[in-house]
């Protein structure tokens, strides 16, 4: 059985909530795999930074982030 068929069979059983989080999701792994031009081959480090601007957990500076992350398994 195929990826695909799983998928489907899969979502036979999911409610309309739940099939629209997981279109959202999918349209979201197309989109950040294709960039602008729409070919995939041709990503540079540039086309993958940012992202973390927004985030709670990233929103200080990195040698702080760096302490708490540590300390976490203390």
């Amino acid at each position: 059985m195929t990826t695909a068929e799983r998928l489907y069979q899969v979502t036979q059983q999911l409610s309309e909530p739940m099939l629209a989080e997981l279109l959202d999701f999918a349209e979201f792994l197309r989109q950040r795999k294709l960039p602008e031009g729409g070919q995939a081959g041709n990503l540079t480090l540039l086309d993958l930074q940012g992202g973390l601007e927004a985030s709670v957990a990233f929103a200080d500076d990195p040698i702080s982030i760096q302490k708490k992350l540590r300390d976490e398994w203390n």
